[in-house]
């Protein structure tokens, strides 16, 4: 079925007015990905219209000038440009939207338990997609090394470096730039698996805005990928209420519990509080989400969707006790590799509980509803 809709389309000045001036920008990273001249540049976590004039600067990627073809607007989760195909695709009447199944689950993986945040979901899935030769590299995030605490994307081709990239970091990362620089590690994952460049296959591991942003490029076209999103072959969704500017949200750490980032050895948000635990062992420091609001990013204050609805396979911690992940399976692709996993004795899984599942669905309803309240007051 085609729906046929008239799309604003507009080139990247139209997508800075519209989204960047606005504070609407998510920071996810699609439009840097998809620019063929690859003149859309991050910086200072903004997109940025960098076209380099002349010679070329040594080390630097081949830089072109903005040719106006419109992918930054078309694939951008904020713009509405194909929002209509979307909702006729991945409908999200629902405010959980369309899925399969919903479960509590949890690793069965004692090194990935040991590591990961909550019930090690997201790592074990990769783990189980790298052993079966699913995939050929995941798209996350991981801790940069002049900051542990400040996260980076980065395209993983080993459980090894799988193991490196566990835990979260709730700041934000970028993770589809890492599209724009696949053709680091093309080299490298060719040696392995010597195949076109076409038929290597990543999974993705992002925000609801950054796999609404896939799915976007996944179904623009009719029987088509804007390119670089064809290798990707699974969208891995992360809850999200909302996600902090790091610089802002250490700053707001140190002022309210006095702990610098040095001094933490993890971060956990329950039960409607910011949590740290600091490296020599003392009690958790606990900072109200209501307190931490001037460290969120201004784009997200209009963000409707916690719990991805437009991933493969969506994963968090709301509704679930400590040690423990909510996962919702929404396609059928999810549900063949995460079921895969349960089957090969890596996941436990669980039906919600009602309890859980009424407060995921509170906090959800709560989410869309601010985010809609904002959009209304910001036009």
């Amino acid at each position: 079925m085609t729906l046929e809709v008239e799309l604003k389309l507009g080139p990247f000045t139209d997508l800075k007015a519209d989204v960047i001036d606005k504070g609407k920008c998510t920071g996810c990273g699609s439009c840097v990905a998809v620019c063929p001249t690859q003149v859309i540049k991050f910086i200072d976590d903004i997109p940025t219209l960098q076209e380099v004039p002349g010679e070329i600067p040594e080390g630097e990627p081949p830089v072109g000038k903005c040719i106006e073809c419109k992918l930054c607007y078309f694939v951008c989760p904020v713009t509405e440009s194909l929002e209509p195909r979307m909702q006729e695709l991945f409908g999200t009447e629902d405010v959980f939207g369309t899925y399969l199944n919903l479960y509590k689950a949890k690793t069965k993986v004692p090194e990935i338990a040991e590591v990961a945040q909550d019930g090690g979901i997201v790592s074990t899935i990769l783990a189980f997609a790298f052993q079966k030769g699913l995939i050929d590299g995941a798209i996350v995030s991981e801790a940069s090394e002049e900051n542990p605490w400040v996260p980076k994307p980065k395209i993983i081709t080993s459980y090894e470096e799988l193991m490196k990239s566990a835990g979260t970091r709730y700041s934000l990362s970028p993770n589809i730039i890492s599209l724009a620089q696949y053709r680091e590690v093309v080299e490298e994952l060719l040696v392995k698996h010597p195949v076109g460049e076409d038929w290597l296959r990543l999974a993705f591991v992002g925000t609801p805005c950054q796999a609404h942003g896939i799915r976007k490029m996944h179904n623009a076209l009719e029987g088509a990928d804007i390119r670089p999103a064809n290798l990707v072959v699974l969208n891995i969704g992360l809850f999200c209420m909302e996600n902090f500017d790091a610089k802002k949200l250490h700053q707001l750490i140190l002022d309210k519990t006095g702990a610098t980032i040095d001094q933490i050895r993890k971060m956990d948000i329950k039960k409607g509080a910011l949590h740290i635990f600091p490296k020599d062992g003392g009690d958790a420091k606990t900072i109200p989400l209501e307190e931490t609001t001037e460290a969120v990013r201004s784009g997200c204050h209009s963000c409707e969707d916690l719990t991805a609805w437009y991933a493969d396979i969506s994963v968090g911690s709301i509704g679930t006790p400590g040690g423990w992940s909510t996962v919702f399976v929404r396609t059928q692709k999810g549900k063949d590799i995460f079921e895969g996993a349960v089957r090969a004795n890596m996941i436990k899984k669980e039906s919600l509980t009602e309890k859980g599942e009424s407060l995921l669905r509170r906090l959800t309803s709560k989410k869309q509803e601010t985010g809609k309240k904002y959009k209304e007051t910001h036009v």
